[in-house]
């Protein structure tokens, strides 16, 4: 089942990949795709590194994207003494950046540079059902190869993402199909020339071969603007396969067993 559904992805990518246009055109409505390789290493118990590099492109062809974003995390294990809960109310902090290099077809080339701060923490699952918080702020700095200045903007992300298993597990989630699901809102507080996204709708399949190796196809909507000069706004339908890869270091350390909740809340990105 996981090799039909990962070749059918990948023959989908390469199909809209060379079906693209060689004339400039309107792209107010448009598909594209990303692909991305993502890992994650483990320093201590409560620190880890992570990021992906990937590559995006849009059908009809305008621009590839090329992009690394590692990131640094920090697991939120105690609350204040001041706050009388069990677990903390935030489950981490993230600090990252990134550099984005856009290859444009018709228009000078893009870079853009940015850094990232951030927290995540979770409400009360439905049902097993549990739903992830992400905040973040992100400074993006950008220039075109035009001989024009720098660009400089900010906003603010949010987003609510979940999990839901294929099929019911007594006690743990090992192996097997699941449903990433996640939308996120972006609030511009100083606007970029270029690349500003509004709302991504992001409902996906995955499946986890072992604890070290797992896989995710989404079919996404996003509505973005000011994407190029002569677009003010634009409908995105996104393909994008992502593939992860633990450390085998991670996994030798993991001696605890986790519930299935805590199995599902591994998988939230």
């Amino acid at each position: 089942m996981q090799r039909n559904l990962i070749t059918l992805s990948i023959l989908l990518i390469v199909k809209l990949i060379f079906a693209q246009d060689k004339e400039p055109f309107d792209a107010s409505v448009n598909s594209q795709i990303w692909l991305d390789y993502n890992s994650k290493h483990n320093l201590n118990d409560d620190r880890s590194v992570s990021g992906f590099v990937g590559y995006r492109s849009i059908t009809p062809h305008v621009f590839n994207k090329f992009m690394i974003v590692p990131t640094y995390n920090i697991i939120h294990k105690k609350s204040p003494k001041f706050i009388k809960r069990e677990k903390p109310l935030i489950s981490s902090f993230h600090l990252g950046s990134a550099i984005y290099y856009t290859n444009n077809k018709y228009e000078p080339d893009n870079i853009e540079f940015r850094l990232m701060q951030g927290f995540k923490f979770f409400v009360p699952s439905l049902k097993m059902i549990p739903l992830q918080n992400y905040i973040r702020l992100e400074e993006r700095f950008q220039k075109d190869f035009d001989g024009s200045n720098w660009n400089t903007s900010f906003r603010f992300r949010y987003q609510l993402a979940t999990v839901i298993e294929w099929k019911n597990h007594i006690f743990s989630f090992n192996k097997g199909l699941y449903i990433p699901l996640n939308v996120e809102l972006f609030f511009n507080l100083k606007k970029a020339d270029r690349f500003n996204d509004v709302i991504r709708i992001s409902p996906g399949l995955g499946y986890k071969f072992n604890d070290e190796w797992r896989t995710e196809f989404y079919v996404s909507y996003h509505l973005s603007t000011n994407t190029t000069e002569n677009d003010d706004s634009t409908n995105d339908f996104v393909f994008r396969l992502r593939i992860y890869k633990i450390s085998s270091k991670e996994k030798k350390k993991k001696i605890k067993i986790n519930t299935k909740e805590e199995d599902l809340k591994d998988l939230i990105e």
